[in-house]
């Protein structure tokens, strides 16, 4: 049985993903303290996220692009289409 590549934070993959959460997260004009603070997290969680200094897992995607007002589901989708085009 072959092993399964560990998931890495260092794949253009994974960049997409954080430049689209930048990218929301600007548009909603809401800083990386605010939305930690609106999550009830340390004022530095999205900053440690969107510097590669921790790992976004899916619940904290559904989290936090709920808290930002966007539907989780929408930004997947659009998170989806921008592999595709890679």
């Amino acid at each position: 049985m072959s092993k399964l590549p560990v998931a890495s934070i260092n794949t253009p993959e994974y960049d997409a993903l954080l430049d689209l959460l930048r990218e929301i997260r600007k548009e909603k004009r809401m800083s990386q303290e605010r939305l930690s603070e609106k999550l009830r997290q340390s004022r530095n969680f999205i900053g440690k996220i969107e510097q590669k200094d921790r790992r976004f897992d899916v619940v904290e995607f559904y989290e936090v692009f709920t808290v930002l007002g966007v539907d989780p589901v929408e930004v997947f989708t659009r998170f989806a289409e921008k592999i595709r085009s890679m």
